[in-house]
């Protein structure tokens, strides 16, 4: 917890853990609907469908976060709960926002009752289990440690369980990304914000662009998709000058598009750059470019 020293951060986690494992009660995955060979602890309620997943980066920057609460409410405005993997950066914020708008909500933690992980958040997780129609889930065993391999089934449980999925930010390797390529792998409707690599990626492959603007612009796309989540997007934002520069770009496919790869490479140049201050594309890594309009 932010502000806490290192000894006051262990009483929070004893005394969570400890208040935690006392209304903890086991829920299968026939419970869950889930074809998994275990289910997990539950402390608080389990949040009831349909659930909007929220994920993204740890060290995720303000711009992004600051979208979050907008994200959250037009989830609730269309009865959808929120449902993260407690990390820091987005997942936090999004428990945070669905706290403050009074949003039911589930936590899933790469975790054992009594070692909420991260420690840090362990106030966050106490609050989420005592509120109405929200809950802390604990995937790992008595005795398990958070390893890289169950943060992936932390993962695989917040996409298995939600409705739909939308990444804030990501990086190219990452958490969130595998949970966007899991998600597009289950046909889960994914949407992903424009301006970060990561989220530039699973728009190539086919996930909803969400322009990161501003709140109430978020807002209205957000529940613009959740009303018909499956549906493709109505207008076609490319300017006709430029519609063979995103015909180039469909032909490269989610590794992108290079400058090198156009036959004149300097106009290239110039179209690229106006189609990424239009927020038409976006650079995924190596200057090499997709579509963010998908």
């Amino acid at each position: 917890m932010t502000g806490l020293s290192r000894s006051q951060a262990v009483q929070w986690r004893t005394r969570v853990a400890e208040d935690m494992h006392m209304r903890t009660r086991t829920i299968t995955p026939k419970d869950l609907g889930l074809r998994r060979r275990r289910g997990f602890e539950l402390a608080g309620e389990l949040a009831p469908p349909p659930r909007l997943a929220i994920v993204g980066a740890r060290a995720a920057r303000r711009r992004f976060t600051d979208l979050i609460p907008a994200i959250v409410e037009a989830a609730a405005d269309r009865g959808f709960s929120v449902i993260s993997g407690g990390a820091l950066g987005v997942d936090s914020a999004a428990h945070r926002a669905a706290l403050a708008l009074d949003v039911p909500q589930l936590a899933v933690l790469p975790a054992a009752v009594g070692a909420p992980y991260p420690p840090g958040n362990a106030a966050l997780f106490d609050a989420i289990a005592a509120h109405a129609c929200s809950g802390v889930a604990f995937v790992l065993k008595q005795g398990q440690s958070p390893t890289r391999a169950l943060f992936s089934s932390r993962n695989s449980y917040v996409v298995g369980l939600a409705a739909a999925v939308v990444v804030v930010q990501a990086s190219l390797r990452s958490g969130s990304m595998n949970s966007g390529r899991l998600a597009l792998k289950q046909r889960r409707p994914l949407a992903a914000l424009v301006g970060s690599p990561g989220c530039g990626v699973l728009i190539g492959a086919g996930a909803r662009a969400i322009r990161a603007s501003c709140p109430v612009e978020v807002a209205a796309a957000i529940s613009a998709w959740l009303e018909q989540p499956n549906a493709a997007a109505l207008a076609d934002p490319w300017p006709p000058h430029l519609r063979d520069l995103g015909l180039a770009i469909d032909r490269a496919g989610p590794r992108g598009l290079s400058i090198d790869d156009l036959e004149e490479p300097l106009l290239g140049l110039v179209a690229l750059t106006e189609a990424e201050a239009l927020d038409l594309v976006v650079d995924v890594g190596g200057g090499r470019y997709v579509r963010s309009d998908r």
